[in-house]
Formats: C-alpha cells, structure tokens, sequence
C-alpha cells in the first residue's frame, strides 16, 4: 500500500479526490490533507508519503514552492490542476503525471498506476522532479496557461489571448489573439467550470468570454471583443455580466 498525501487549496477539490482513491485505486492509501505550502511542507515532512497529488496554485504559493522547500524528494509528485505551461515537459520528460480538473477517474487510476510502478522500481530517487523546478521562472505561474488535448499531443493555450470559447456541438472553439483558433473535443461546460473566475464569465448558452477583451456591449444583447470578435449576451447571464462590468474586470 503506497502512502499518499493530497495538498490542494480548495476543500471539495481535495474530498472529490480523496473518494476517488478511496473508491478506485485501491493500492493508495491517503494518510493525510493539506491546504498550502506550509500545512503541506509539514504533513509531507510528518507522514513520509510515496505518492503526491499536488495543485499547483496554493493560498500561499506555489506548488513547486512547497517542492523547492525540500533538499531531496524521494516521493513520487502527481500535479492535479486546471492550469500550467509545465504539462508538456512533465509528459515528454515521463518524470511526473499531471491531472487537469475535474479529475477522469480513468485518468487518475492510470496515474497511480505508474507512480506504483515507478515507486516499485526506485530506479530514480529523485524522480525527475528538480530538472522540472530548474527550469521554473520567478513569473511563469502569474501566466496560467490551459492545456488542450488533440490527437498530436498538446495545445498550451495562454488564457491572457482567449477572447472568447464558443460551443459546437459537443465542442468548444477557441478564438485567441491573433486569429488563431484551437478547437477541444470537451464541451463548453467543461470549460465553463475551469475558466469562469478568472477573468472569464459566461455569456449565452454557447459563449464564455475573456473580460479583459470586451471592448462594448449594446442593449441588444451583443457583446463587442477584440479583433473584431463579438458573442451573444443571454438574457439569463445579463445582470451578471453587467455587475461584473460596472465593479470592475478583476
């Protein structure tokens, strides 16, 4: 039975996953919760756990901050989050797993999967891990990033040039600076729960927005973006989208 320790800022994150280890991967056992750098440093430090599920935005930094606190990492690290441009190197370099939220149960479980097998075989006391925070500069997490799948690997999206998401079908268009388009095989509900609060909102049925690229609106419900972009406002979505502009894009 692997030791595993989950350090995740946001409570019903950290419940949700400790079930879903409970319920589907029966050779980890979580021995303990953390919801910051610090508690994490010391539950990590008190509990000695094979296995790691990481955020990597914490209420008082980062995860690789909390990593960076430790003179050699002999635990295996698995990052369960919504954002970062550091997905790609974990998958080419094989040194870590990495998780977007929600979390697929059949992800998970082939997560643990190769973490057992990898701590079963301790070929690699450090796991890869310090090429990974090498490599960290001091501004890269204040530049979250969305990872997109496709059928040749990875889109690293920077969220600062999504102007808008748009459903299709059981898809969702990306429309980014510059003219570019990306397009996801998950709905715009999927994406609706990673993006809105961070500058994101939800406008209609079939458009989420980045406010920091809407230039006007009209009373007609029409929503004037960047480049010349534009989306529904729904009637259902209008008073928030009005309070969110007259307090501010935060």
């Amino acid at each position: 039975m692997i030791k595993a320790v989950i350090v995740d800022d946001e409570k019903p994150s950290r419940e949700v996953l400790r079930n879903y280890i409970r319920d589907y991967c029966r050779n980890v056992e979580v021995t303990g919760v953390a919801g910051s750098v610090r508690t994490g440093y010391r539950a990590i430090n008190k509990l000695k756990p094979g296995l790691v599920f990481l955020d990597i935005e914490l209420s008082d930094g980062t995860g690789f901050d909390l990593l960076k606190k430790f003179e050699s990492i002999d635990f295996k690290v698995i990052f369960v989050t919504a954002f970062s441009e550091y997905a790609v190197k974990a998958f080419r370099c094989n040194a870590v797993d990495y998780l977007l939220k929600p979390v697929m149960i059949d992800e998970l479980v082939e997560a643990c999967r190769k973490a057992t097998a990898e701590l079963t075989d301790k070929t690699d006391g450090k796991y890869g891990i310090s090429e990974i925070l090498k490599s960290i500069k001091p501004d890269d997490i204040a530049q979250p990033t969305l990872v997109i799948p496709n059928i040749n690997g990875f889109d690293v999206l920077k969220t600062k040039d999504i102007i808008l998401c748009r459903a299709d079908g059981y898809c969702t268009n990306f429309h980014l600076t510059g003219g570019r388009k990306v397009i996801s095989s998950k709905n715009l509900k999927y994406y609706e729960e990673l993006l809105c609060g961070r500058d994101f909102i939800r406008v209609h049925n079939s458009f989420i927005v980045n406010l920091q690229h809407v230039c006007r609106w009209s009373r007609q419900g029409e929503i004037f973006l960047s480049e010349g972009l534009s989306a529904s406002l729904g009637d259902k979505y209008r008073q928030d989208f009005i309070n969110h502009l007259l307090n501010g894009v935060k």
